[in-house]
């Protein structure tokens, strides 16, 4: 299996695949293309590291209970 993604054994069809997927990836997080795989895994990296500080991204809601009047 490792062959399939080797890029130089990686069948043309599979290549293209990957390719048009990386496009539409980079269209959905900016407008111009990366320059290449590390500049993206960088940039992906990067937002996932910021998005990871934020307080409410992981954290439970709180729930809210209603108050019946007794």
């Amino acid at each position: 299996m490792a062959w399939l993604y080797n890029p130089d054994t990686m069948p043309k069809g599979l290549k293209q695949a990957h390719q048009e997927l990386d496009e539409a990836i980079e269209q959905c997080y900016r407008l111009q293309p990366f320059k290449n795989d590390t500049e993206r895994l960088e940039y992906l990296f990067k937002l996932y590291e910021e998005m990871t500080k934020k307080d409410t991204l992981f954290s439970k809601q709180k729930k809210i209970r209603n108050k019946k009047d007794a």
